[in-house]
């Protein structure tokens, strides 16, 4: 064989696709056997004369994989070349190496530079048919305006060098290429670089593709890397490791069961060694598996893949994906809970005398560790810019400490000694915060620290019957329940959610109201928090307002404070923000992603407006017999909290979110109706022709002088044993009634019946919808003569008016004229 069909079959051997003739003198790039799409192979080859002056084709050629060119050099027939041409030859193929990684680090961060920017442009939100088709919500991802899906690929930094395109059926690249998922631009660098949800702690799970990642994520809460291929988990299960050296890593394979036999080209199970089809070895691996156990080994973590309890045969049914389209979120979760729980990975968590905390379901730790050497200060602590120097960022116990706390447990100078470390790292304010949706692209320190307890298959139908029973004064019992049930659940399954609305449950002592929501309580651990009045008004507030997720509100509001803290608690009920104040540190915001219930046993606990959505109100039965909680309390005893929490993990939450209005009940008509003014009875009554004057005839509702409606208000006031606001606030509340309106001019009406003369008086006028309400109400027959429509002209029927209204409350017949 010549030297120059021994250079071929070298390169094709080694997966190179070679077109045409070789060229010499230049890189030049190739496709590979395994890849059409991309030119990842490369060769550059000399032309020299050996020393039998004969020409001889000598260099190198190889496969990119990522930054590793996996350089090889052409073997040639022993002693070609003399001694000076052998170091001749070195000598080039060491410069040639050299030239095609430069040449490679340029395409890199070209693309890099690219698709960053692409990734500015990009919409942060946006609609994809193929996250409704795997049934996954977006995570941190953008939108193109044709419709399809950008994820970025990323370094452990967050720096952009990728972006994997998802396209829509109808995308004419999906149509020329047969192809939905591409990646661009030409020359990225895709090795080791991945996509990630959720922030990292003590555990994370590596999968191949964003769907599995995504279900994973929503199944469990827990942080994922999605490492975009099969040949890309070691390598980015390595940068993992590198920057996360106590983290726990978990591979969730592909179980890639299904491939093409290499003898008939049909598609085979390859659990067994023959082909079912041409009984040939099929010679295929699971690519899935394979690489899965190659990552778990490199960075001595561990793996898993799903299972499914339906017939696969020839079905897709490869990813935990599937998994969850094919059984529900709850089997990939029950999945992953036992993966954890046989590796005994869901209890006390790993930890070196500086580590991570070891947690438990109940949200226990372990003590801080006494000593901590510098090494281990620059992996845990934060340096902070904008909380005035001397906060630190704790990534063990996720949360802002002050570094007197810190240096306590170090060497001498040892907070100045991390500071001058190469790798010591320092957030800004904006980039400290709380969010477990993990959807904050802008954190890089997050308080949230995963969920704190376990929940377990049990018993809970006493805590469950005790909610019941709560709800079944109100005659939409069942609904009330339902609503209040996926209200409880729905941020349970999706942590960080903040619904738009909250919970009031009031009435007699002992009916079970705290037992109930104290379980749920206890099922958020350090995430929840029984707030009393005290606390409430307590400046600082960072042991109640800091890191929460669910409070629960005790008898916080008596009648003298109701109204003074109203607008308090409506910021807490639907703000975006909360304002934490911890003592001896400076103050700052966070994500409010607390949902409150408010337990009460006073008749008003709340004052509500008519108009309200923020609150779903019940209004409790007498408490059952004592033998029923004592049960209840044996149930709790015996895990039903636990219980109760995988109830609701399980719930089906059917269209339910966030926004969903609560039911209306009685018990919120009666807050309403106690929660109203003066000025809003009397208007309720005088309207409704219910106030009535000394001689017992309703009091005339028509356009009247603000003055003598005034009067009569405190008159009814008075009988009402109720304190009379002023006239000026309750003549502006009944000009802001809609459609009430009252010239500042006043009116120019008839001075006697003779219609001799004029004079100008003030009125307050109603809506033309309230008069035809009064009308409707009329049995005595007074309100038809008030109407504008019974009388010639505006001054005829305001002089009308102000006689009808005159004589009712002055017993006159002539109006006073």
């Amino acid at each position: 064989m010549n030297n120059y069909d021994s250079v071929i079959k070298q390169m094709t051997g080694y997966g190179l696709v070679i077109e045409g003739g070789l060229e010499t003198g230049r890189f030049v790039r190739t496709y590979t056997e395994d890849d059409r799409r991309e030119r990842r192979g490369w060769y550059y080859l000399h032309q020299v004369t050996d020393r039998n002056h004969q020409p001889l084709l000598v260099g190198s050629y190889g496969i990119w994989r990522g930054n590793d060119q996996n350089a090889q050099k052409i073997r040639m027939p022993r002693n070609a070349l003399d001694a000076d041409q052998q170091e001749a030859l070195r000598a080039r193929l060491k410069a040639d190496r050299l030239k095609a990684k430069a040449r490679r680090e340029r395409e890199a961060a070209k693309a890099a530079a690219r698709a960053t920017a692409t990734w500015h442009k990009a919409l942060p939100t946006g609609e994809a048919d193929y996250l409704a088709e795997k049934g996954v919500q977006a995570h941190g991802l953008r939108f193109t305006e044709s419709g399809a899906v950008v994820i970025p690929m990323l370094d452990v930094q967050g720096n952009i060098h990728g972006l994997q395109f998802i396209l829509p059926k109808e995308h004419p690249r999906r149509k020329k290429t047969g192809r939905n998922k591409e990646y661009w631009p030409k020359g990225l660098t895709k090795r080791g670089h991945f996509f990630q949800i959720g922030a990292i702690r003590d555990l994370v799970l590596v999968v191949e593709g964003y769907a599995t990642g995504a279900t994973l994520h929503e199944a469990t809460g827990l942080p994922v890397v999605v490492a975009f291929d099969a040949n890309n988990l070691v390598p980015v299960s390595v940068a993992i490791r590198g920057r996360y050296p106590r983290a726990r890593i978990l591979i969730c394979a592909d179980d890639d069961h299904l491939q093409k036999c290499r003898a008939c080209e049909k598609v085979t199970p390859i659990e067994e060694d023959l082909c079912v089809h041409c009984g040939e070895p099929h010679r295929q691996k699971n690519a899935g598996i394979e690489s899965a156990k190659a990552a778990a080994l490199a960075v001595d973590g561990q793996w898993m893949k799903p299972e499914f309890s339906v017939e696969r045969k020839y079905k897709k049914h490869t990813d935990f994906n599937d998994l969850y389209l094919a059984e529900g979120l709850q089997a990939v979760r029950a999945q992953v809970d036992a993966r954890l729980a046989y590796l005994k990975w869901d209890g006390k968590l790993a930890q070196g005398s500086g580590g991570a905390p070891a947690e438990t379901g109940g949200g226990g730790r372990e003590a801080i560790p006494s000593h901590i050497t510098v090494e281990e200060g620059v992996r845990r602590y934060w340096g902070t810019y904008g909380f005035g120097g001397d906060l630190l960022f704790d990534e063990v116990e996720r949360r802002l400490i002050h570094k007197k706390d810190v240096a306590n447990i170090m060497e001498r100078h040892g907070i100045d000694k991390m500071r001058e470390h190469p790798d010591w790292r320092v957030a800004r304010d904006t980039e400290v915060g709380f969010d477990p949706t993990g959807e904050d692209t802008h954190l890089r320190c997050n308080m949230w620290g995963g969920w704190p307890t376990t929940p377990k298959p049990g018993k809970c139908d006493l805590l469950l019957e005790t909610l019941e029973w709560l709800c079944s004064k109100e005659k939409n019992a069942e609904e009330v329940y339902q609503w209040i049930l996926k209200w409880i659940a729905y941020p349970i399954q999706n942590p960080g959610a903040k619904m738009h609305s909250a919970l009031v449950i009031h009435g007699p002592q002992g009916t079970g109201k705290s037992r109930f929501f104290e379980a749920i309580v206890e099922i958020y651990g350090e995430y929840g928090r029984v707030l009393g009045q005290e606390a409430l008004e307590d400046k600082f507030n960072a042991d109640w307002a800091e890191k929460k997720l669910f409070i629960l509100a005790d008898e916080v509001l008596a009648r003298a404070d109701m109204y003074h803290v109203k607008n308090r608690l409506k910021s807490f009920i639907t703000g975006k923000t909360i304002r934490v104040n911890p003592k001896n540190v400076a103050a700052h915001n966070e994500r409010n992603c607390m949902n409150i219930v408010f337990l009460s046993n006073e008749r008003q606990p709340v004052a509500l407006e008519e108009d309200d959505r923020r609150h779903c109100v019940i209004w409790s039965p007498p408490k059952l017999p004592p033998a029923f909680y004592e049960e209840v309390t044996e149930e709790i005893n015996n895990g039903g909290i636990e219980a109760l929490h995988q109830y609701l993990l399980d719930l089906d939450l059917g269209d339910f979110r966030p926004w969903t209005h609560p039911p209306m009940t009685n018990a919120k008509r009666d807050l309403v109706e106690l929660g109203k003014s003066p000025e809003e009875h009397f208007y309720a009554e005088w309207k409704s022709l219910d106030v009535l004057t000394p001689d017992g005839t309703p009091l005339p509702f028509c356009p009247v002088p603000p003055d003598l409606i005034y009067q009569q208000f405190r008159k009814w006031c008075e009988r009402n044993g109720v304190r009379a606001p002023g006239r000026t606030r309750f003549t502006d509340y009944l000009k802001r009634i809609p459609g009430w309106r009252a010239p500042p001019n006043g009116i120019r009406i008839w001075s006697d019946w003779t219609k001799s003369g004029e004079v100008r008086r003030r009125f307050i006028f109603p809506s033309q919808v309230d008069m035809n309400d009064a009308l409707k109400h009329d049995h005595a027959g007074i309100q038809e003569n008030l109407m504008e429509s019974a009388h010639d002209s505006q001054k005829t029927w305001l002089m009308a008016c102000w006689v009808a209204f005159n004589n009712a409350v002055n017993g006159t017949q002539d109006g006073g004229f």
